[in-house]
């Protein structure tokens, strides 16, 4: 735990996001609710920010100072139904990749209600982001899509040569794992060829 979130590195690119640090750092909840809905989601208790960072330090890390998320309360624009944070402690993302749906870490956070539910696609409460980061480092916040899977979105024509490669590389070295005399003979293709015409000598 880093704060109220559990923190690790993403196993992947995604293009299911949805930019939170926008114009004054903050969107509605509306905004965020269309956006899960628009997955197929409709209960919602578990919320994902991804950390994408768009420009480092020289020594070649991106650090984040501080990082603090709001939700404000429906029922109470002076209060916050979500107020949370990395309390003392400080992020350093080393090896960070600048490429896009390339995010860098993940921060989980349970919510402890239904997101779905307590909001709709109208609704206009703010979510809130903001981060200090150190040396200059500059990153996007993001939630993600359903399962806190990242996926890359490949086409079904991508998949197929994709499967049909490692299909191929095992049946390449299973051929080269059987023994000799147990290997496929070669078959020619063209048949036998005529043997040529011998020459007679007259008697």
């Amino acid at each position: 735990m880093v704060g109220d979130f559990a923190c690790s590195t993403c196993p992947g690119p995604s293009k299911s996001a949805l930019e939170l640090i926008q114009d004054g750092g903050e969107v509605t909840a509306g905004e965020v609710w269309q956006f899960y809905h628009g997955q197929g989601i409709d209960s919602l208790e578990q919320l994902t920010l991804c950390l994408d960072v768009q420009h480092g330090n020289r020594t070649g890390t991106a650090g984040i100072r501080s990082l603090k998320l709001t939700i404000e309360d429906p029922e109470s624009v002076e209060l916050f139904l979500t107020d949370v944070s990395l309390g003392e402690h400080s992020l350093t993302i080393p090896n960070y990749e600048i490429a896009a749906f390339k995010p860098e870490a993940y921060l989980e956070l349970e919510l402890g209600y239904d997101f779905m539910k307590r909001f709709n696609a109208d609704s206009q409460e703010k979510v809130s982001v903001k981060v200090s980061t150190e040396d200059g480092s500059q990153l996007s916040v993001m939630v993600i899509g359903p399962n806190n899977l990242f996926t890359a979105n490949l086409d079904p024509i991508s998949l197929g040569l994709f499967a049909l490669f490692w299909v191929l590389v095992f049946l390449a070295l299973y051929n080269l794992t059987q023994p000799a005399n147990k290997r496929p003979q070669a078959v020619s293709v063209l048949g036998s060829l005529p043997t040529s015409p011998q020459k007679v000598s007259p008697q």
